[in-house]
Formats: structure tokens, sequence, C-alpha cells
């Protein structure tokens, strides 16, 4: 079983991120962080975190997408705004992010842009954005910023969501086969 924490959207607090690495680092087994920092991409708090640029980031040195793959799993991370992500459907457009991780191979698509929390599987990928921890958007705004953390066995993708303070949202959950 593997495990990836998954955040996006701090627009500035760097205190809240911090936190939030801090209480998951020695559980997970990679972190992701998709883009709208507004951070330099060589802040120590980035060490040994993925990361991707945002439309609110001005550090160049961050990347617009990555692809990585992690125990067997191919991961396909970005903002979203460079891939027209916006609320769409209810949640996000997803096509333009979907032919560039089908191209990369990818099973798991990652990104943020929206700041909406949610998680649906699509022409067979998971795709998951944790929300913004510090200015969330839609029907879950009320608890005041997400993040997610998946979980993965070898028949599913487990995916739960918790506020900032780390508490877990059993509400938000979900689970798909693998």
């Amino acid at each position: 079983m593997s495990k990836f924490l998954i955040v996006s959207d701090i627009h500035g607090d760097r205190d809240v991120l911090e936190t939030v690495f801090n209480h998951w680092q020695k559980d997970v087994d990679a972190v992701f962080y998709n883009g709208d920092s507004e951070l330099q991409a060589d802040d120590s708090v980035f060490e040994g975190v993925s990361t991707v640029i945002g439309n609110m980031d001005s550090d160049l040195d961050f990347v617009d997408a990555r692809v990585t793959t992690i125990k067997g799993i191919t991961f396909f991370q970005t903002h979203g705004h460079l891939y027209d992500a916006r609320a769409f459907d209810a949640w996000a457009n997803l096509l333009l992010m979907n032919q560039a991780a089908s191209e990369a191979g990818a099973s798991v698509v990652l990104f943020g842009h929206t700041h909406l929390d949610g998680v649906v599987y699509f022409d067979d990928k998971l795709y998951i954005n944790p929300g913004s921890i510090t200015i969330p958007k839609g029907e879950h705004a009320m608890y005041g910023g997400t993040y997610a953390v998946l979980t993965v066995s070898d028949d599913a993708y487990k995916i739960d969501f918790y506020k900032r303070n780390h508490q877990h949202l059993a509400e938000l959950t979900k689970t798909f086969k693998r």
C-alpha cells in the first residue's frame, strides 16, 4: 500500500503548508504541491516535494507539468490553468488535461487552480483536486480549506480529504476500483 499527500493553492500561507507537510511527511511515500504557492521554487518548504507552477507563481523555476512514476503509479501533475481547468459541469473541465495525461501514460492526474476539492474517475484515470487549503470555494468552503491523501492498494484508490487542522472529512472520502 502507498500513500501520497496532495496540496494546492496556499497563496502565500507558507506556515500552513509547512504544518501540513510536517504532519504527514513520515506517513506518505511522496508529496505533491499543485501550484499557486506564491513562494520561490527553491524555498526550503519544497525540499523533496513534487511541485508545478500556478498562474499566481512568478518563479519560472517551477515547471508547467510533471510526470512522475512512484511504485508503479504514473502521475500527471499540473496546476490546471494551462489545461483550461475551470468550473465546468459542476467541477472542472478535464478534456485538455486528459489528453496530456493520456500522452504521458498516467493513471492518476493531480491538479488545483479551481479551489474546488473533488475526485472523479474519468477515461480510465483518477483525477484529484485537493481544493485550496487557504481560499476554498464551492460547497465545501465552509471547512476552511482542504487537502487530500491518496492511498493506493493493489485493487483500489482511496481518497481522503482533510481540513487544514488535519481533521478527517469522512463524508468526502471516495474509493475507486483500480
